[in-house]
């Protein structure tokens, strides 16, 4: 009973105080301190512990306001709790429990001296080693919440291997059988949530996956239950305000539901709009993020075992997945997307529909955007349709920058008068001007039939493409027109072969560019399916011809202009620059920086050595109570610390 009544006490007193001084994480630290606290006091309350606590507590938060230690109150409050039960036990059972009691005026010292001295230095070797091995559940806001992370990732783990071990997964790879596909559709279904998002996303890279990964994807479909009338109006109550005085009507019924979260069909109250809802699930985010972890490690044990899957590029699928869907989960980037690319449209007259965004109305979980009242693109649309649609997407990558990423068929709409519209800009590419000027290089080189130009605007737009052979690669580009010359669409056959070809040279496309090309392939295919007609050869041709290439070349001048502008003051600032020959200075100065500070931890280490080995022959108060257990405990944190760096020394440069 006295226990708990000492945690309550101590919880309390420990809260006001992280309150006054205002701490992160109050509810954890306050708790742990009058856990360590209340544990000291059952064992040791005979030992002038109220002096003990006293001082321990000064300790804390006067260390905890000097502006050094500031930045993770978290390792602190660890580190002084750690420095305070060691060297309290250490008293308690040592110095304290001698059979002769010290006299009062020793005690006193210890107590009001020694004691602060201790846990104020071992306090700060301990934060040292915290900083040094820095664990991730100290990086973490909420550390609680991430061990329920781990916790709940080691369980999906352990039913995802389950599921594997069920399905023969394995065993299948080890054979290449045909079943293979159909396998790892039906553990991506079994997991469901994202990794059935990940298959439909996989679905429709036709240009990337075999004709039987497709038809296994294919079949995959996100059942969830939509949330409640109860849970909506609860999330719209809190996060934008009173549903019934901010909606006129609200369908409670979702018009589509996924596993991220559901749109619904409104009209406000006050601007009298209609309007469309999108909401996110609560806690979507961290249930996300761990899935979207174990996502990427089973692709990455599925290339391990097969080179096959390996060339399909599934990690780094994975990965492009992992980063669009969480700024899916965020609806102030798709605000910002959706706002930035209707002014862009507005700005260079493009004829495509924006919806206008309801900011007053919107939040993080929450996005109100106008309502365009059409069809998808599911059936049957004008070659002048098509074509302004792919010249709008061209014009988003070659002249924006900005382009929209997945633009399938539910993505575009065809409205009662005519219009095109493009909806959901969660997904969006955003290109620099010098990937601009390769995607620019490589389409003009392709209308002229130019490989050298396509050569030299394809290694613009691949990582370490300064060290690609461009006489190789224009030579497979060569080849590559000559094949697709024969194909009533020389254009798709062109892109797609292209994007094969850049997988057997081993090259990487720029993450960006990769989802430029495979976003025209998209919508080529989007097209085609409700365009007879259509061909991406003659829609690019006519783009081309349209093109203003006086104006392209004077854009690709004025940006040389502004290099050469940039260049000249740079050069001329270098520290060495003498028989007009340039040599380049390498710095060296975080090697310095590293040896620097490994000297300093040796020499720190050397001296506590020396002190503790005098220990054991000098007598006196100061050296019994303090020199010693300083010196002892600072030659284990330093030789620790020059442990770590030799081996950091010894691990191979990558």
């Amino acid at each position: 009973m006295f226990f708990f009544v000492t945690l309550l006490v101590c919880f309390i007193v420990f809260m006001l105080l992280t309150s006054f001084f205002n701490r992160k994480h109050k509810v954890l630290i306050s708790f742990a301190s009058a856990l360590v606290v209340s544990m000291l006091l059952q064992v040791l309350e005979q030992f002038y512990l109220s002096s003990i606590l006293v001082a321990a507590f000064l300790v804390y938060f006067i260390i905890g306001n000097i502006s050094t230690f500031q930045s993770n109150q978290l390792k602190l409050s660890l580190a002084v709790l750690f420095s305070t039960s060691i060297v309290t036990l250490v008293l308690s059972f040592t110095y304290f429990n001698q059979k002769i009691a010290p006299p009062d005026a020793e005690i006193l010292r210890v107590m009001f001296i020694y004691y602060p001295l201790l846990v104020i230095f071992i306090a700060c070797y301990a934060y040292m080693l915290l900083n040094l091995f820095n664990f991730k559940i100290l990086q973490a806001t909420n550390p609680l919440l991430h061990i329920l992370n781990k916790v709940r990732a080691l369980r999906r783990m352990m039913h995802m291997f389950w599921i594997i071990s069920r399905k023969g997964l394995a065993h299948l790879i080890q054979q290449d059988h045909a079943k293979l596909p159909y396998a790892i559709a039906e553990v991506l279904d079994s997991m469901g949530g994202v990794f059935v998002k990940f298959a439909q996303v996989l679905s429709t890279k036709k240009d990337m996956l075999p004709a039987n990964y497709i038809q296994a994807f294919s079949s995959l479909h996100d059942q969830v239950k939509p949330l409640s009338s109860q849970e909506l109006k609860s999330i719209i109550d809190n996060k934008i305000g009173n549903m019934d005085e901010t909606y006129e009507s609200f369908g409670m019924e979702p018009i589509a539901a996924a596993s991220i979260g559901q749109v619904h069909l409104a009209k406000l109250k006050m601007a009298g709009e209609k309007v469309v809802v999108k909401i996110l699930r609560p806690d979507v985010k961290q249930k996300m993020t761990v899935d979207l972890d174990i996502l990427i490690q089973f692709v990455s044990w599925l290339s391990e075992r097969s080179v096959k899957i390996k060339r399909l590029g599934l990690i780094q699928l994975a990965e492009g997945f992992k980063q669009n869907l969480i700024e899916e989960t965020d609806f102030d980037i798709e605000a910002l997307n959706t706002n930035l690319i209707r002014k862009a449209f507005e700005e260079h007259n493009i004829r495509i529909r924006v919806p206008e965004i309801y900011s007053e109305y919107s939040t993080k979980q929450i996005l109100t955007m106008e309502y365009i009242e059409g069809t998808s693109f599911t059936k049957a649309v004008t070659s002048d349709v098509s074509e302004r649609v792919m010249h709008a997407f061209l014009d988003q990558i070659l002249v924006i920058g900005i382009f929209h990423a997945d633009p399938h068929p539910g993505n575009l709409m065809l409205t009662a008068d005519g219009e095109v519209a493009l909806i959901d800009f969660g997904s969006v590419g955003y290109l620099t001007d010098e990937e601009r000027g390769g995607m620019l290089s490589f389409l003009m080189g392709y209308s002229n039939r130019d490989t050298k130009e396509m050569a030299y605007g394809l290694t613009r737009v691949c990582e370490d493409g300064h060290l690609l052979d461009e006489k190789l690669i224009e030579q497979r580009l060569s080849r590559l027109l000559s094949e697709a010359s024969f194909s009533p669409d020389p254009t798709s056959v062109m892109m797609k072969r292209m994007m094969s070809m850049i997988t057997e040279m081993g090259m990487s496309l720029k993450p960006t560019i990769a989802g430029a090309f495979r976003a025209i392939i998209t919508l080529d295919g989007t097209l085609s399916s409700v365009d007879d007609t259509y061909s991406l050869s003659a829609t690019s041709q006519s783009y081309a011809t349209h093109m203003d290439k006086g104006q392209v070349v004077k854009e690709r001048l004025s940006k040389v202009k502004e290099q050469i502008t940039d260049y000249i003051p740079k050069l001329l600032e270098l520290p060495i620059l003498k028989d007009n020959k340039i040599t380049i200075a390498r710095e060296e100065n975080h090697s310095l920086h590293d040896f620097m500070g490994t000297l300093t931890v040796g020499i720190f280490t050397v001296i506590c050595m020396v002190v503790m080995l005098a220990s054991f022959v000098v007598q006196g108060e100061s050296m019994r109570f303090l020199l010693a257990p300083l010196s002892i405990s600072g030659f284990g944190v330093g030789m620790i610390i020059l442990i770590m760096a030799v081996i950091k020394q010894l691990k191979p440069k990558v």
